[in-house]
């Protein structure tokens, strides 16, 4: 029943524009809309762009996770390459390098973006409203981010939220000198039946695997 309430609640704003909400507004529907969900799969984008050398790198390839802390990405586009997180562990194997680099999750460089794609949110940025722009053909409300700590990588960001489910439909974050890297999410599914055993890796035999401490 809390669900479903939620899920009312959700339904009732997704008609409201960037204008006729406040940010703690938008932050509030997007906590209770992962609120509704333990699990989802997607289609994902993720695109690296250096500020200074002007280069564009895009990979494509589907997610799965398990809130709040465990997914998987399988990249197939340019090249195979998979992403796998158990909530203290990543693997992130390349099979045309056989090589497996395992860090954790705190050293991952990317934690902060994928934290506010699987349920993290307001963990690591504030936020403040900054407009609407379509993506993919979707109308969202797009948030600026500023990192909470000076240490984080990327110091900056935009949060896209589509809020006809008030999930993440993109996320860019930007360093120091101008080089970013973003996920867009399509097609995605919530609530949906996944094998737990999905989120560890066990690298298959002859794979150099080079740890991270």
């Amino acid at each position: 029943m809390r669900r479903i309430a939620l899920l009312a609640f959700l339904l009732t704003f997704t008609a409201a524009l960037a204008g006729e909400l406040t940010t703690e507004e938008v932050v509030a529907r997007v906590k209770a809309s992962y609120a509704t969900a333990d699990s989802f799969t997607c289609d994902v984008r993720r695109v690296t762009a250096s500020g200074m050398l002007g280069q564009r790198h895009v990979m494509r390839g589907s997610m799965t996770s398990l809130l709040p802390d465990e997914f998987r990405i399988d990249y197939v586009s340019p090249f195979e390459q998979s992403l796998v997180c158990n909530g203290e562990t990543v693997w992130l194997y390349t099979p045309r390098n056989n090589q497996v680099i395992v860090s954790s999750v705190e050293d991952y460089a990317e934690r902060e973006m994928l934290g506010n794609l699987i349920g993290y949110f307001e963990r690591d940025y504030a936020y403040a409203l900054a407009g609407e722009e379509e993506v993919d053909g979707r109308n969202t409300v797009v948030l600026r981010m500023t990192a909470l700590s000076p240490d984080y990588p990327y110091p900056r960001g935009r949060l896209w939220v589509d809020p006809e489910t008030w999930l993440p439909a993109e996320v860019e974050l930007t360093d120091d000198i101008g080089n970013t890297v973003s996920y867009r999410l399509s097609n995605i599914r919530l609530n949906v039946a996944v094998d737990r055993s999905s989120f560890n890796f066990t690298p298959p035999p002859g794979v150099e695997v080079v740890r991270v401490d």
